[in-house]
């Protein structure tokens, strides 16, 4: 059998991120209004993934938008754990 190297085991990579345009992240939001997703854009308070800009269209991050819904939930769950 001829020396071969010992195989090596590839390291885990980083999520890649994606880019969602802004009807495709409304529609996952419960169909809000593109107006409602530029409120939300400009309320500090709540948070939102700010859009990356591509000529006339908005984009927002997959990964950010993920993280945004986790971070609604969790607050969503502490609140009503709170009211019980």
């Amino acid at each position: 059998m001829p020396n071969t190297p010992p195989r090596q085991i590839p390291e885990a990579q980083p999520a890649l991120d994606q880019l969602v345009p802004d009807p495709l992240v409304a529609k996952e939001f419960g169909g809000v209004s593109l107006m409602t997703l530029y409120r939300w854009t400009n309320d500090p308070k709540l948070g939102f993934p700010p859009p990356v800009k591509i000529r006339t269209k908005n984009f927002r991050s997959r990964l950010a938008i993920e993280e945004f819904k986790a971070r609604m939930m969790h607050s969503a769950v502490s609140q009503r754990v709170l009211t019980k």
